[in-house]
C-alpha cells in the first residue's frame, strides 16, 4: 500500500510536538465505544484510526456508521477527519517512511480482532499472524511511549480455577472452546517476545455484555445467551453460579486509563467484576423479572443440556424464529461459558485507582429494554459471523 493511498500527511512541528494515539478497531464493539469516548475529547484531534477498508473514503463511512452506533449527535461525527484514518488492516500498517503521521504516535491501543465464536477462516490470521506484523511495526515507533494490546480473561480456556489471576495465563496445555480464545493466548505470548523492553500493557476484559446507557444498541454480542436461559427458565450451572460479566462503557474507560497512567504496576491487567461485582445467575433470573414486569414463582431450574436439548422441537416457541441446529450449538456453547463459576480477579486493575464496575444485574434492564423487537437469532448472529 503507497503512502498516498492513507490520505494527507500534517508535518506541522506543533503537530509532532504533542502526544498521538493510534487506535485499532474502532468499527467493533469495544474499540467503537473508547473511539466514541474520545470523540467527547480535547484530544480527538490527536487521534489516528487504523480501518481496514479498500479506499480511505470507504475507511471513513465505516467509522461513521459504528460511531452512530453510540448516539454521539452529529455535531462530534463532523470532528472525524479524513486525515484522522490510514487505510489498512493490521498486517498492513505503513512504515514511518511511507505515512509520516506515524512518527508523533506516542500511544497505541490496540483492539482490533475477530471475535467470532464461530469457524471465522480469518480468525488466526487476524489475531495472531496480523497481529505479530503490526507488533514489529509498532516496535519501531520512535516517541513510543505505550502499547496497550486488548486481549480477553477468556484465555483461561475450559477448566480454569474459580479465581483466575493473570499471570496463570497464557499457560501450556490449556484447551480452549472456541478458536478465538486460543488466538488471543498465541497473539499474547508473541507479543511479549516481539515488544520485550518496550512498554507494552495487556488489558485482558471478562465478557463484554451490553452498555449502561444504551444496552444492546450498539451490540447484542452474548446477551442473547442470557435472553435463552431466561426464555427457558433453566441453567446448565448451579443456580448460584456466577459469572463474571462487565459493560463495554465500563471496559473502555478502563482500556483509556490503564493508557493515559503515568506509572503502572504491572503489565497485564483484568478489566473484570472479580468476586465482589460478579453477579449470580439466581440475581440474573430476578432482574430479568423486574425488567420484564413478571411476577415468576421461584429461580432458574439447574438442568443438564440433556435437557435443553430435549426441548429443541420447541425452540421456535420459546426463543422465537430461528435456526434450530444454531440455536442448540449457540445454547450448548453458552451453557458451557456460563457452567465455569469462575471470576478474574481485579484487583491489580482497582490498585491502580480504576473504579469497580457495576454490576450486571443492576443495567440488565437497559440491556432488556433495548433489545425489544430483537429476535435471540437476530441477536445471535454478531457472535457467529
Amino acid at each position: 500500500m503507497s503512502a498516498r493511498d492513507n490520505g494527507p500527511k500534517p508535518r506541522s512541528f506543533a503537530w509532532m510536538n504533542r502526544d498521538h494515539l493510534l487506535l485499532t478497531g474502532a468499527t467493533g464493539f469495544l474499540g467503537g465505544t473508547i473511539a466514541a469516548r474520545l470523540l467527547h475529547e480535547a484530544r480527538w484531534k490527536d487521534v489516528l484510526l487504523l480501518v481496514r477498508a479498500p479506499t480511505p473514503a470507504g475507511a471513513w463511512d465505516r467509522v461513521i456508521k459504528s460511531l452512530n452506533r453510540f448516539e454521539v449527535g452529529e455535531k462530534l461525527l463532523k470532528k472525524i477527519s479524513r486525515e484522522q484514518i490510514i487505510c489498512g488492516g493490521l498486517a498492513d500498517l505503513p512504515t514511518l517512511t511511507e505515512d509520516p503521521r506515524l512518527a508523533g504516535v506516542t500511544h497505541v491501543l490496540n483492539c482490533a480482532a475477530v471475535t467470532s465464536f464461530g469457524q471465522n477462516p480469518n480468525t488466526w490470521p487476524t489475531n495472531v499472524e496480523h497481529t505479530q506484523l503490526f507488533a514489529q511495526r509498532v516496535a519501531k515507533l520512535p516517541r513510543l511511549k505505550r502499547f496497550v494490546h486488548v486481549s480477553t480473561a477468556m484465555i483461561c480456556g475450559s477448566t480454569p480455577p474459580r479465581v483466575v489471576f493473570e499471570d496463570s495465563y497464557p499457560a501450556a496445555g490449556v484447551h480452549h472452546l472456541v478458536g478465538y480464545t486460543g488466538s488471543k493466548a498465541k497473539a499474547e505470548t508473541l507479543l511479549r517476545a516481539e515488544l520485550a523492553g518496550l512498554p507494552f500493557v495487556v488489558a485482558r476484559p471478562s465478557i463484554i455484555v451490553g452498555h449502561t446507557r444504551l444496552g444492546c444498541k450498539p451490540s447484542g454480542s452474548i446477551f442473547w445467551g442470557f435472553r435463552m436461559a431466561d426464555a427457558l427458565r433453566m441453567v446448565t450451572c448451579e443456580v448460584d453460579a456466577v459469572v463474571d460479566v462487565i459493560p463495554v462503557d465500563y471496559a473502555a474507560q478502563a482500556v483509556l486509563e490503564l493508557l493515559d497512567a503515568e506509572k503502572l504496576r504491572h503489565t497485564t491487567y483484568h478489566i473484570s467484576a472479580g468476586m465482589d461485582y460478579s453477579s449470580s445467575f439466581r440475581e440474573i433470573g430476578h432482574a430479568f423479572a423486574r425488567a420484564l414486569g413478571e411476577a415468576r414463582p421461584g429461580d432458574y431450574r439447574h438442568v443438564s443440556y440433556r435437557d435443553v436439548t430435549a426441548l429443541q422441537n420447541q425452540f421456535g416457541e420459546i426463543f422465537g424464529p430461528g435456526n434450530k441446529r444454531s440455536m442448540l450449538a449457540a445454547a450448548r456453547l453458552y451453557g458451557t461459558f456460563a457452567g465455569l463459576n469462575t471470576v478474574f480477579d481485579n484487583k491489580r486493575l482497582l490498585g491502580e485507582g480504576i473504579a469497580a464496575p457495576p454490576r450486571f444485574a443492576d443495567y440488565l434492564d437497559v440491556c432488556v429494554e433495548s433489545s425489544k423487537g430483537i429476535s435471540i437469532a437476530q441477536q445471535m448472529l454478531v457472535d457467529f459471523e
